[in-house]
């Protein structure tokens, strides 16, 4: 009963630091918008940012590539030589070892 009694009076004297205390804690912990669901949201932010940073410089220089290949044909033929390693009728083509190395180790990097 002392038991009870010292309770219900330390709850009675100190209710509102006990309410502010549970307050604070659901703000900032427990709550869907709590400031850690803020700082989450924040660096999910930052992160998709960059992403699109990235992706707009992606489709920048395609869009400036698809433009070359549009306004000059022989930059058609260019890209088939670079990357395809496509040659014309009379022609030769000689790939050097290192190049293959590093084409295998990028194509080896990407299928991991």
């Amino acid at each position: 009963m002392k038991r009870l009694n010292f309770i219900w009076s330390f709850l009675g004297n100190n209710k509102y630091w006990i309410v502010l205390i549970a307050g604070v804690l659901i703000v900032a912990f427990i709550d869907e918008n709590s400031f850690y669901q803020r700082v989450k949201n924040q660096m999910q932010i930052r992160d998709l940012k960059a992403q699109i940073a990235e992706f707009k410089s992606q489709y920048d220089r395609d869009e400036a590539q698809l433009k070359e290949l549009r306004r000059n044909p022989k930059a058609i033929t260019k890209i088939a030589r670079e990357r395809y390693f496509m040659k014309a009728d009379d022609e030769d083509i000689f790939v050097l070892s290192e190049d293959l190395e590093r084409q295998y180790k990028q194509d080896n990097e990407t299928t991991e």
